[in-house]
């Protein structure tokens, strides 16, 4: 299963969406999170990053990918125990 996330209109609530989107994933125990934050979004990319470094987030996912520049993704993958 496959966890989409748009956060390129909604700036304001992005970390609701995100936090909506990982427990979404943990409820139905999905393989990646696909986070579209648009192209020209490069602070809010960091925002993201900086969230999803914590320690709570961390532990719960196993690779995080950032797509090339001018894509403006991320991908959360998830291996289950």
């Amino acid at each position: 299963m496959k966890v989409k996330v748009n956060l390129s209109s909604s700036v304001t609530d992005w970390q609701e969406k995100l936090i909506e989107a990982i427990a979404k994933a943990k409820k139905h125990r999905a393989d990646l999170i696909e986070i579209s934050y648009g192209t020209q979004a490069g602070e809010l990319k960091g925002r993201i990053l900086n969230f999803l470094a914590k320690d709570e987030y961390r532990k719960i996912y196993s690779r995080l990918v950032k797509s090339k520049a001018g894509w403006g993704r991320v991908f959360i993958h998830f291996r289950w125990r």
